[in-house]
């Protein structure tokens, strides 16, 4: 491949520049923000114990909200729109507005500097308004998925010491009512949680109880201007808890930083779609995933962009995408891979309905995009960059990424992309060692980012570093298995506790990647099985619509994966894969279904009631 010729020479020079003095590029990034007093220091320390813009005094909302009232006041903020495309236009100043009125009441309710507050809503305004509202306050922001289970989501309350909670009293996704607020009732009902307040947004239904902890936000919120003092806080304070789902035992807390975090993720995405003025950004995604808060709260208003607040499913009707862009211009969108195989299942109409015209570029975070999707997605929307990013909770900075926005470069199905800069990853063997090109691994990073997540009430470090440095000496260890090509391009080939040892260590997504191109496949997942004389495949795999499950149909895709090098033992066929509510497939989860084994902490799974569904289908 030419380097010269698709750009990479540039995007690797950049790479080896952070790399070479990454004080000097991180110190250049900060200017993407506003300083109440600029950082003394920029880098102080190693990983995992590093600090970042050290001394530096910011504010979130500040940055979100004030900076842009003198030149971008009337400028449209955010479009609300639901599945019926029912919508609203916020401006800057609007926003300051809710803002600064939903920041009042919280201090009025004793939130301040330090204190954590806990969300749980839909993509609705009121949303934006109060996580701004939070960082505001110098609080911490905690935002949690509708759709937990009570005993998980207690947990987390507990874990995080929110007093206050902000909810809504419903939500609305694929037609269906989602009562919240009489959620939250059965849950502080039955289980101790240190909530003390429940703020409720009406949206203006009257259909729930009213307990003596509540407080209804209408009732209470100012109706004149009010104005709430931005409170400075050190860079290196906690701006957000994230929690992430773990094989057994509880969910582990990650926490991000005020400064860095916010740098990087400006970073990052400056790098990867170089946002233009009059841009319109639509990230599809459930407000629990931390996809939500990164381009809503800490991207979209710090760069003073427009951005769509969706509330609802994309695929509640066809045609609902192309609408959603045509309506708004939409020309940037960041998609779950799930979104995308979503669009493809609902064929042509989905992207074909609408004038899609001003779409630029469409970001897949979540999974490596299939080559089969990618095709369709080619065939039908030719004129749109797709754009991948390869990141996880605890290191909010792309590992691999097509940076775009540096240059021009080609896109490889399957992967991940390529080096990003300000992150470096490596494959390694089961000692460590550097692998070369195309041989397979371990994924391993030696980060020198600001956005390289802690453990939350992990103080001494302890944790941290027995869960992610300890594998592998001097490095992060990402838990994937992959391996690099010629070109520096990363691919992921599935988790290392999925590779399936047949013969050969075999990537879960090496397989599934084969049987998706399979004209009678949607979707698929592969696991591997004890069996007489070694590990065996099973591939779970979903028909496409007016396709029928058949012996005859197993056969087939048996043959399919034979001629592609592989040697299936078994096909099982379902309607639907385990996924989060991110849109990954839980391997683990059907892993541990395969083997009869405990399936451990499943608190993000989407719908629970899947899982006696794939029991039924596998014969249990």
């Amino acid at each position: 491949m030419d380097a010269k010729f698709y750009g990479l020479e540039k995007v690797i020079k950049e790479w080896e520049e952070a790399k070479k003095d990454p004080e000097k590029f991180w110190a250049e990034k900060a200017k993407l923000i506003t300083w109440f007093k600029r950082p003394d220091k920029i880098i102080e320390g190693h990983p995992p114990f590093e600090k970042w813009y050290v001394n530096g005094l910011l504010n979130i909302s500040y940055n979100a909200v004030d900076r842009h009232l003198p030149e971008k006041g009337e400028k449209v903020a955010f479009y609300w729109v639901n599945e019926r495309l029912e919508s609203k236009a916020i401006s800057y100043r609007d926003l300051y507005c809710e803002v600064n009125r939903a920041a009042y009441v919280l201090k009025e309710l004793g939130v301040k500097k330090g204190d954590t507050v806990s969300l749980l809503m839909p993509s609705i305004p009121e949303a934006l308004y109060f996580s701004l509202a939070v960082h505001r306050l110098g609080a911490t922001l905690v935002i949690h998925y509708v759709g937990l289970s009570p005993e998980t989501l207690s947990y987390r309350l507990n874990d995080c010491d929110s007093k206050v909670m902000v909810v809504a009293s419903k939500g609305f996704r694929n037609g269906n009512e989602i009562r919240i607020k009489d959620f939250v009732d059965k849950l502080l009902n039955e289980y101790k949680t240190p909530v003390e307040k429940v703020l409720v947004v009406k949206r203006g239904y009257d259909d729930f109880n009213v307990n003596k902890m509540d407080i209804i936000y209408e009732e209470v919120k100012p109706r004149g201007k009010v104005e709430v003092e931005p409170v400075a806080v050190e860079s290196n304070e906690v701006a957000t808890i994230y929690y992430t789902s773990g094989t057994t035992g509880r969910p582990k807390g990650l926490t991000h930083t005020n400064g860095g975090y916010v740098v990087a993720l400006n970073t990052a995405f400056k790098s990867i779609f170089n946002p233009r003025q009059n841009d319109v950004w639509w990230t599809i995604s459930e407000l629990g995933w931390p996809v939500w808060p990164m381009a809503n709260v800490y991207v979209i208003p710090v760069m003073g962009l427009t951005g769509v607040l969706f509330e609802g499913f994309i695929g509640y009707k066809p045609d609902l995408f192309s609408r959603v862009v045509e309506r708004f211009g939409v020309s940037l969108v960041w998609s779950s891979t799930t979104t995308l195989y979503t669009l493809k299942s609902l064929g042509e109409e989905s992207v074909k309905s609408g004038d899609i015209s001003t779409l630029r570029m469409i970001l897949n975070t979540g999974e490596p995009l299939n080559v089969g999707a990618w095709m369709w997605l080619r065939e039908h929307i030719p004129n749109v960059y797709i754009a991948d990013a390869y990141w996880m909770t605890e290191h909010l900075y792309p590992v691999a990424a097509t940076p775009f926005g540096i240059a021009e470069i080609p896109y490889k199905p399957g992967s991940a992309g390529t080096k990003f800069p300000g992150s470096e990853y490596v494959v390694v063997d089961d000692e460590g060692k550097p692998l070369p090109p195309q041989s397979k691994g371990y994924i391993v990073l030696k980060p020198c980012s600001p956005a390289l997540a802690k453990m939350h009430k992990d103080h001494n470090g302890e944790r941290v570093v027995k869960t992610y440095w300890s594998r592998f000496q001097g490095y992060f260890y990402t838990g994937d298995y992959g391996y690099v090509d010629k070109d520096g391009y990363l691919y992921v080939l599935g988790r290392a506790d999925d590779v399936i040892t047949a013969g050969e260590r075999i990537g879960t997504m090496e397989v599934e990647s084969v049987v998706v191109t399979h004209p009678a496949i949607a979707e698929a997942a592969a696991v591997g099985y004890k069996k007489d004389g070694g590990e065996g495949i099973l591939v779970v795999a979903v028909p496409k619509k007016g396709v029928s499950e058949s012996q005859e149909l197993e056969n087939m895709i048996k043959e399919y994966l034979r001629n592609s090098g592989y040697i299936i033992d078994k096909v099982v066929f379902v309607r639907r894969l385990p996924k989060t509510k991110s849109g990954k497939i839980m391997r683990r989860l059907l892993r541990a279904l395969v083997r009869g084994e405990e399936i451990g902490d499943v608190s993000t799974l989407d719908d629970p009631s899947i899982i006696e569904e794939l029991r039924k289908a596998l014969g249990q």
